[in-house]
C-alpha cells in the first residue's frame, strides 16, 4: 500500500494483485484449537499458541511454506506476531501495517497496534486473558532466543509457562502448504569470504569452547 498526501486529502493506493479482502479463519482457528489439545502433537494441552513471522533462519524474506502467520490470520505484511488462545485471536504489528491488517483479517481477530499507549504487550495480554497456570506453546525453531527468554520470564513471573512445541501446529492444519523449494547452493570464493567454510566452523567451535570454559 502506497500513501500519497496532498493539502486536502490522503490517498491510499494498493498495489495490483495484493489481496486486501479479509480471509475467513473460523474453521482454521477451530482446527488449530483442536490441535492445541491433541496428544499426538503435545504431551499435554496448551492454552495459547504463538505464531511468529519468521522462519528457522530468521530470514528477511521467507519462503511461501514458512508464511505461517499469514496463513492462520490472513495478514500478509512482513512484520507481526499472532497469538491464539482458546477464546481469543490477536495480532501485533506496527504502524506500517495497521490499515493492511485491518483489511485482511476477519472478525475473529483483534488487531494490536504496536506503539500506541493503549496497546498491551504480548506478555501483558496473555497474563490478562489466560487462566492461572496456563501453558503457552511456540515453535522453538522460529522464535528468536531473546524473545523466548523475555516471554518465558514474564509468563513465569505471572504463574504461566512457555512450552516448546517442536511439531509446528500451523503445519498440522495447513493441508495445502507449499513444498519447500530445493535449489543448488552458490558458493563464494576466497575473494569474498576470506576463509573457507571449514576454517570458519573451526573458529566458531573454538570460541564456543572458550566461552564454555569461562
Amino acid at each position: 500500500t502506497t500513501l500519497f498526501r496532498s493539502s486536502r486529502r490522503v490517498v491510499f493506493i494498493t498495489a495490483a494483485g495484493c489481496n486486501m479482502a479479509p480471509k475467513i479463519t473460523t474453521e482454521l482457528l477451530r482446527q488449530l484449537r483442536q490441535a492445541m489439545k491433541n496428544s499426538g502433537f503435545l504431551a499435554e494441552p496448551i492454552q495459547a499458541y504463538i505464531v511468529p513471522s519468521g522462519d528457522a533462519h530468521q530470514s528477511e524474506y521467507i519462503a511461501p511454506c514458512d508464511c505461517r502467520r499469514e496463513f492462520i490470520s490472513g495478514f500478509g505484511g512482513s512484520a507481526g506476531t499472532a497469538i491464539i488462545t482458546e477464546q481469543h485471536a490477536a495480532l501485533w504489528t506496527d504502524g506500517r501495517y495497521f490499515l493492511q491488517a485491518a483489511q485482511q483479517m476477519d472478525a475473529n481477530w483483534t488487531l494490536m497496534k504496536v506503539g500506541l499507549k493503549e496497546t498491551p504487550t504480548q506478555e501483558d495480554w496473555l497474563v490478562k486473558v489466560l487462566p492461572e497456570g496456563s501453558k503457552v506453546g511456540v515453535d522453538p525453531f522460529i522464535i528468536p532466543a531473546d524473545q523466548w527468554k523475555s516471554m518465558s520470564n514474564a509468563l513465569k513471573n505471572a504463574g504461566h509457562f512457555l512450552i516448546p512445541v517442536e511439531h509446528n501446529l500451523i503445519d498440522a492444519v495447513w493441508t495445502d502448504r507449499p513444498q519447500r523449494t530445493c535449489r543448488p547452493l552458490m558458493t563464494l570464493g576466497f575473494k569474498y569470504t576470506g576463509l573457507s567454510w571449514k576454517d570458519k566452523i573451526t573458529a566458531v567451535r573454538a570460541k564456543m569452547a572458550e566461552i564454555g570454559r569461562a
